[in-house]
């Protein structure tokens, strides 16, 4: 246990508790006379302060979260750990990336629900490296078992750190001072027997140079196996229809201007039952696919981890630190196969590239009753929806590396002096590769576009698609496409060819080239940073003390996608390059001044301020700076405040990300046929239409063709400017001496966003252009001479803003029973906004009381009210500790008159642990997490707060269920 720790449980102490709510719990009960050897009132640096002090009078909360209450959670991912904090908004974790095109399994932390771009994540108080192209951190990389504490700070704290540090700070405090060995392994399975995850981590250390040296070392594995969505009853099956792209194809011979397609009333819609016998369209649900039988509720994550740090007291002029880690992260997604058709995204191209309108009736493939019902209805091309499953499996794999290096050295400027120094240079660097299958989408047009040849054998149309060895294919049924056919679609036999991308660029096309989706990232980030710190005069209190110094960064991020995924030429989206770097100089200054203390009626008086300024590559100069208050009557009642201007300047991803393509459902309002297209109806001109130059209002009636040709444009802007926020803590810590071994801390916290980044939805861009006339608007609307909409962008801009507050609560009790002591420790937030506003003017977005949605930019779920309570009996060889996460209720979508109200959710956890021995002993313990099985409210995958594969909010509530566990310690 850390003397930070105990300082903060005993109950002689908690007067000095000043800025801290403690997630912690005691160590067992032989424990705490060793820790009181430790001595009590060291100087610690506190999160959130580069200043060392002796009293803990923090001005800004802090909670702490100790090596044993991480152990108590049963969790081998300090994700796990951090989301039961009220705080900790939802994150982009193990169940909410089975869909992501990379970066499956990533775990991030998210303050205040502000994203994870404005949460700061520290390792002994230096900077963590970012997922390519952003700043959010992958805790991955953190070994578990390595950690001696986590702080959490929540509030602006970018005057200390920089950027990033809007909401709040995460920093990572390891062991850097081990003696001896420590052996863990656990294993944890569902009462259902799935979900299994092992976990093995191996911690050693010595000391050397007569106890000025040492050297700590871990090893971990992580195995967590993942979750099909198929097992659990609320997400087994698609909810409340299956696919229409099922696995033996949906074919139509509709008339697509005049008459709805793939309608199982039509009497124009064909499949095949089991047998592959043709037969009428049904519905979804009985010819359709189930594409939860193929999903993952939960992706597998493995994770191999190494570290070693180490430290030599030269003299207390020079002491040398080093760190250094690695971990590899293997991940992997499961989808149902692609869904193809002859329109829409990743749609089957003709061999030229153009767009394909449908098999034609004289395929010798096509069945001849859908022939003639072809016929009978006039057209000459089917309409075709159909599943790959026969052809190429779309599901990735993921395989991540991380590494950072640290050396640095600290010391007293000189013998018995205040007066102390800290430089170091840390080094960064990850490297992402995704890959999973795809196919040449040109190929499946040429391989449907049938003929028999001469010699009475079914061939390809195509003269230059046989030339590049096309195979004719049969997708008419379960499992028709031969394993010829479906090479053919996964290679590129064309000719080796340059193409014109989005973004100007080109990328080559090389003949006899496996077309498969690749994806390369890497980072590297290179810190320099060095500081002083020391006393100086002291008024009627301590010395005023002070920290500045100097920080140099750059990062470098660069994103390859492989050629046919820049061209749009496979069947996924189309994207393109990212690559940028930038680099910042900063130079900081904080200062802490105790005014008064232990004066007649006055315990304590402080202020302290600090103040940054960077100077970045990308968006010039900004300034951050904080100034805070500390005033205790008595030593039973402390109140607090601080006020903060914090920035964050744009990630890489946001300036340089690359262009894709989309095709947005938009309607003009000067069209007057009201979007509906070639034989709609003229309606009356708008007026507004006519300030549109070079056109007049009544000249706009779109056709079909037009309609289906707005594309758009998403990506970075290089021009963004940075985000600013203002931030407020105020509130009281509670210690009375009349109450022992009680305190509690309340603190208001109030956060506003200015210019963050995002982007402006296209239809919205539109209207309000029209509208307004605004520029804001109207940069993002492109139109030909004759005013027609050809594309409608959704850059980057700095356009929103975000307001988050409400009241954070913490409360600890400790009562003494003999040898033995139970604590008690509540942590609560009341929520009293979360609200955005998409751009200047407009509407303002109330979510207070509605949860996260599934990609349509909610900040996350708006409770009202989050807990987590824990009971801890420790006695000198038994511990038992039981939790309590509790979730307020939810709407899941706010003003809809059929909204579906979310009940308020407890989880109960219990764990139970036993000592075995003295100095070398053996700690036995098991526990089970979610112990009444609650399952997470349940929706159809057409509501905006379901994530695929899921049916519920899958980042928000357990999606497990009952989660057993029992692991051995053995210590050295």
């Amino acid at each position: 246990m850390s003397r930070f720790a105990y300082a903060l449980r005993a109950g002689t102490a908690l007067a000095g508790i000043g800025g801290m709510a403690l997630f912690a719990a005691p160590a067992m009960a032989q424990d705490q006379d060793d820790a009181a050897q430790q001595g009590a009132g060291s100087e610690i640096v506190v999160t959130g302060s580069r200043i060392a002090r002796p009293d803990l009078q923090a001005s800004t909360p802090v909670a702490v979260v100790t090596a044993e209450r991480i152990q108590q959670t049963g969790a081998s991912n300090i994700q796990d750990v951090l989301a039961t904090l009220p705080a900790v908004g939802q994150n982009v974790s193990r169940t909410s990336s089975n869909f992501s095109n990379t970066g499956n399994g990533t775990a991030t932390v998210n303050l205040r629900n502000l994203g994870s771009s404005r949460t700061l994540v520290l390792i002994d108080g230096r900077r963590s490296l970012g997922i390519a192209g952003s700043s959010a951190v992958d805790v991955n990389n953190i070994p578990t078992d390595l950690i001696e504490r986590i702080d959490v700070v929540t509030g602006g704290a970018s005057a200390v750190y920089g950027s990033e540090a809007i909401a709040g700070v995460v920093n990572f405090v390891l062991k850097n001072d081990f003696q001896g060995l420590r052996v863990r392994a656990q294993n944890t399975l569902s009462d259902k027997g799935d979900a299994a995850r092992q976990y093995v981590s191996i911690t050693g250390g010595q000391n050397f140079g007569g106890g000025r040296g040492n050297v700590t070392a871990n090893f971990s594995y992580d195995n967590d196996h993942g979750l099909p969505s198929r097992n659990r009853s609320f997400s087994s099956t698609d909810i409340p229809n299956r696919s229409s792209y099922a696995a033996q194809g949906l074919f139509d011979v509709s008339n697509v201007k005049t008459q709805s397609a793939f309608s199982p009333t039509s009497g124009r819609t064909f499949t095949f039952d089991g047998a592959n016998n043709l037969k009428g369209y049904e519905s979804p649900n009985i010819d359709g696919y189930n594409r939860n039988g193929d999903r993952l509720l939960s992706v597998p994550v493995e994770r191999y981890q190494g570290a070693v740090l180490a430290h030599y007291d030269f003299s207390d002029a020079f002491k040398l630190y080093a760190q250094g880690q690695y971990t590899r992260t293997n991940s992997n997604a499961s989808l149902e196969p692609s869904a193809i058709a002859n329109t829409g995204a990743g749609a089957a191209l003709n061999f030229d590239g153009s767009a394909y309108a449908g098999i034609p009736i004289s395929s010798p493939y096509v069945p001849a009753a859908v022939r003639a019902a072809a016929i009978a209805n006039g057209v000459n091309v089917i309409q075709f929806r159909r599943r790959s499953n026969d052809i190429f499996s779309r599901s990735n794999q993921n395989e991540r590396d991380f590494y950072r290096g640290v050396i640095g050295a600290k010391g007293q400027f000189t013998a018995g002096t205040n007066w102390s120094y800290d430089i170091y240079y840390e080094h960064s660097e990850s490297r992402d590769h995704t890959t999973a299958q795809s196919i040449y989408t040109p190929n499946y047009g040429a391989a449907l576009n049938n003929e028999i040849g001469p010699d009475g054998q079914v061939r390809c149309s195509d003269a230059a698609a046989r030339a590049a060895g096309c195979v004719p294919m049969n997708i008419f049924g379960f499992n028709t496409v031969s394993a010829a056919a479906a090479q053919f679609l996964q290679k590129y036999t064309g000719p080796t060819r340059n193409v014109t991308l989005i973004d100007g660029n080109t990328v080559q096309l090389v003949n006899g080239t496996n077309v498969a989706y690749d994806y390369l990232a890497k980072v590297n980030q290179d810190v320099v940073s060095g500081s002083i710190n020391g006393d100086l005069f002291s008024l009627w209190g301590g010395p005023i003390a002070i920290s500045f110094g100097g920080e140099y960064r750059h990062e470098k991020s660069t994103e390859i996608f492989d050629p046919f995924t820049q061209a749009g030429l496979s069947a996924g989206n189309q994207i393109t390059n990212t690559q940028g770097s930038f680099n910042v100089k900063e130079g900081f200054f904080e200062v802490v001044a105790p005014i008064v203390e232990d004066r007649p009626g006055l315990h304590y008086l402080g202020l302290e301020g600090a103040a940054r300024y960077a100077d970045y590559s990308t968006v010039g100069g900004v300034w951050s700076f904080k100034g805070g208050a500390t005033f205790a009557p008595t030593a039973d009642i402390r109140f607090r405040g601080v006020y903060s201007r914090a920035t964050r300047a744009p990630n890489i991803g946001e300036l340089y990300s690359s262009l894709s393509q989309t095709f947005p459902a938009i309607k003009d309002l000067c069209d007057r046929g009201a979007g509906k297209g070639d034989g709609a109806p003229v309606g009356a001109a708008n007026p507004a239409c006519s300030n549109i130059p070079g056109t007049s209002a009544g000249s706009f009636v779109y056709s079909t063709a037009q309609i289906q040709g707005i594309d758009g444009l998403l990506g970075g802007n290089p021009n963004l400017r940075e985000e600013t926020a203002d931030t407020l803590t105020a509130g009281a810590v509670i210690t009375p001496t009349f109450f022992k071994n009680f305190s509690m801390t309340v603190d208001y916290y109030t956060i506003k966003v200015k210019n963050a980044i995002g982007i402006i939805g296209q239809q919205v861009s539109v209207e309000q252009c029209i509208n307004t006339g605004n520029p804001l608007f109207c940069n993002n609307v492109v139109r030909d001479s004759s005013g027609f909409i050809t594309r409608v962008n959704a850059l980057n801009l700095n356009t929103g803003s975000f307001l988050v507050s409400g009241i954070d609560v913490e409360a600890r009790y400790a009562i003494p029973v003999g040898a033995s002591r139970f604590d008690f420790n509540v942590q609560y937030n009341h929520r009293l906004k979360q609200q955005q506003t998409p751009f200047p003017g407009g509407p303002v977005q109330n979510e207070l009381g509605q949860a996260d949605c599934y990609s349509c930019g909610r900040l996350g779920s708006g409770f009202k009210d989050k807990a987590v309570a824990n009971v801890t009996f420790s006695a000198p060889k038994f511990q038992l500790n039981y939790r309590m996460d509790y979730m307020g209720p939810l709407t899941d979508n706010l003003g809809d008159e059929d909204a579906q109200r979310i009940s308020a959710y407890f989880y109960h956890n219990l764990q139970g642990k036993i000592i075995v021995g003295g100095k070398q002993q053996m700690e036995l313990y098991a526990g089970v997490n979610n112990l009444l099985d609650t399952k997470p409210p349940v929706f159809g995958d057409t509501n905006t707060v379901t994530w695929p594969g899921t049916q519920t909010v899958a980042n928000t509530y357990d999606l497990y269920g009952r989660m057993l566990y029992v692991g051995a310690t053995f210590k050295f």
